[in-house]
């Protein structure tokens, strides 16, 4: 019997426990630089577990920790893996207009690839916020370069989600080669479930995540 051995990408979100949507109510970013900083400590740690596994990975990164943290950015291209855009300061994109989207995805870029040495050609958006109301985001993120984009959620939650958007990869421009690669989702009783992601993965049990990314 030949054996199934599946293929999936790995991707990190480098961003401070203080930069997550979830606390942005609470602590404000006029605080961030007094806030205690585990994004250096904690990104280590992943870099030393995917080093044992031998394995590489995506991570996307806000501009901001490369500011703040330039040497790590160049630990994580060193190892051999991706380092792409998270955006700036995880400001949610259907929060900006054109103009401001435009201008948080150059200023990352740039932090991104002084920092690390290498072109930054793929993106992922804070909170997974490009959706349908966001038609102008990609035109731009073209515009300026990049090749793929993975800031869709075709699932429904209670912070993001674009329920009607495609599962699998696909281009969201006529005129260009820019590709969307969803995260990856598993439908269960009808209905669309996240199959991984730090938040996904504490709450749902193991034996799911597994199956899903199956």
């Amino acid at each position: 019997m030949v054996s199934f051995q599946p293929t999936n990408g790995l991707s990190v979100d480098v961003e401070d426990w203080f930069q997550v949507g979830a606390f942005e109510h609470v602590i404000e970013r006029g605080s961030w630089d007094s806030q205690i900083d585990r994004v250096e400590r904690n990104c280590d740690e992943i870099l030393q577990m995917f080093a044992d596994a031998d394995v590489k990975a995506t991570f996307f990164t806000l501009g901001w920790v490369a500011r703040r943290h330039p040497a790590l950015i160049r630990r994580i291209a060193a190892q051999g893996h991706e380092v792409a855009s998270h955006g700036w300061d995880h400001a949610r994109v259907f929060r900006m207009d054109p103009q401001g989207f435009a201008e948080d995805v150059e200023r990352s870029r740039k932090a991104l690839e002084d920092a690390s040495g290498i072109a930054v050609t793929g993106y992922r958006a804070p909170s997974f916020s490009i959706d349908s109301r966001t038609p102008w985001a990609y035109p731009i993120l073209a515009r300026q370069g990049f090749t793929y984009s993975s800031s869709v959620a075709p699932i429904v939650h209670d912070h993001y989600g674009w329920r009607d958007a495609p599962r699998f990869a696909f281009k969201p421009l006529d005129c260009s080669d820019l590709i969307e690669i969803p995260v990856t989702t598993a439908t269960f009783a009808g209905r669309r479930l996240a199959a991984g992601g730090g938040g996904f993965f504490r709450v749902l049990p193991y034996g799911f995540s597994r199956w899903a990314i199956r």
